[in-house]
């Protein structure tokens, strides 16, 4: 009895033993449930944008990323529309339900028909960075917006683009803030909602703002100086399709016309730390 009962409990532990190494070797790759469980190997990733201007900078090198990877495409759909907040896109939603004939996006589309239109792996959001820094402007919008679409898409995941401050001191100024208090209050707001509805972050304004303490002559911002220019285009679209994909950003071959190599071996860098900050954090 007793060699019966002493080989099960060997088997048991055997068995804990492996499973625990499995999971450190999926935690090492990425492949954790709440991180990426899904296989997009050899699959086009779809993805559905309801967001703004920033959205569209965060997409604009997004399917020349992922294509430079073998075996990874992504295919996106925009519901974007400048300088729109998560309140203007929930106050959207009831217009649509008052009276279909309207159709905000492209002047084609209300939200639920995009929505419905696929079936999209990822639904990204965010807050229009104006506001970013300001939590009472968050709620009960996004928590509208998310039920909304977890309603019409509840297989998709829903993950949030963290936007980004920008250095310009006349803007600022009149808003009584300095980059640095900016960029705390948009993270300390990000993470809340992230937190809040346990959702996902694209980090994408911890990047833009770690890249530029690192190197201030590296220019991430168009001349309006809060869109990004291609440098922070394609920091941004590292981000995405090494958090969609669960590949690191230093895997990434492509590299933007005109722009040097070492700044995009510094720019993948960059991408891949601060996804695995993430990941730190869950």
């Amino acid at each position: 009895m007793n060699f019966f009962k002493n080989k099960f409990y060997l088997s048991l532990t055997i068995g804990i033993l492996t499973l625990a190494l499995l999971a450190s070797i999926l935690w090492a790759n990425g492949f954790i449930a709440g991180s990426t469980d899904r296989d997009f190997k050899n699959k086009t990733i779809k993805v559905l944008t309801v967001g703004n201007s920033f959205a569209d900078d965060a997409v604009s090198f997004l399917s020349e990323i992922a294509e430079s990877v073998p075996g990874y495409s992504i295919h996106y759909t925009k519901a974007n529309i400048g300088g729109c907040s998560l309140e203007k896109h929930v106050n959207l939603i009831k217009v649509c339900e008052d009276d279909p004939s309207q159709k905000p996006y492209a002047k084609e589309y209300c939200l639920k028909d995009l929505l419905l239109a696929d079936n999209y792996d990822f639904v990204t959001i965010q807050q229009v960075s104006s506001m970013s820094f300001k939590w009472e402007s968050f709620q009960p919008y996004a928590g509208e917006l998310i039920g909304f679409i977890r309603e019409h898409q509840p297989q998709s995941e829903i993950i949030i683009q963290q936007t980004w401050a920008y250095p310009n001191a006349q803007k600022l100024e009149n808003w009584g803030i300095t980059y640095d208090e900016m960029q705390a209050g948009l993270v300390k707001n990000y993470d809340k909602l992230a937190s809040d509805y346990k959702l996902r972050l694209f980090p994408v304004g911890e990047a833009i703002y770690n890249a530029y303490k690192q190197d201030t002559t590296l220019n991430l911002w168009r001349a309006d100086i809060h869109h990004a220019n291609e440098n922070g285009r394609y920091l941004a679209g590292c981000i995405w399709f090494g958090t969609m994909s669960g590949v690191s950003p230093k895997k990434v071959n492509f590299i933007p016309e005109g722009m040097e190599e070492k700044t995009a071996l510094f720019l993948r860098e960059v991408a891949d730390s601060e996804i695995r900050k993430q990941k730190r954090r869950k």
